[in-house]
């Protein structure tokens, strides 16, 4: 009688490699594509506070007293850096020539606090009456 040969269980050593290989490729494309995602959220996040905070800055410029021509820098309580550039614009007189309105152009640049140079830009044109000093 023949002997019969053991029949082969497991895998060989290149198989369990080539196993490995290739999943180790697919994990790293799916940590890629988790962490785009994550970064896409948290520049989201940024947009939407910088937009809301701006726009609330913006729309107080005059509101109070007069603009602060020039250029001007500060922090929100969350971090961002801010940078106010306003510049005056014509005033419309009446029909006796004093001024009736006067006009300024405001662009705020918000900064990302994370250094990565990651900005927004928001800008308005106002038109105020006059600021008369008070009696």
């Amino acid at each position: 009688m023949r002997a019969r040969l053991k029949s082969r269980e497991g895998f060989t050593l290149i198989e369990a490699l080539a196993a490995f290989a290739i999943l180790a490729l697919a994990l790293s494309q799916l940590l890629l594509g988790v962490s785009g995602g994550a970064r896409n959220e948290a520049r989201a996040d940024f947009l939407l506070r910088a937009t809301r905070q701006g726009a609330s800055h913006l729309d107080m410029l005059g509101v109070e007293g007069p603009a602060p021509f020039g250029a001007t820098t500060g922090r929100y309580p969350d971090g961002q850096r801010w940078k106010l550039f306003v510049v005056p614009g014509k005033n419309i007189d009446g029909p006796t020539g004093e001024p009736i309105a006067t006009s300024f152009h405001a662009r705020l640049v918000i900064e990302r606090p994370t250094g990565y140079g990651e900005t927004t830009t928001l800008s308005t044109f106002k038109i105020a009456p006059p600021m008369r000093p008070k009696q």
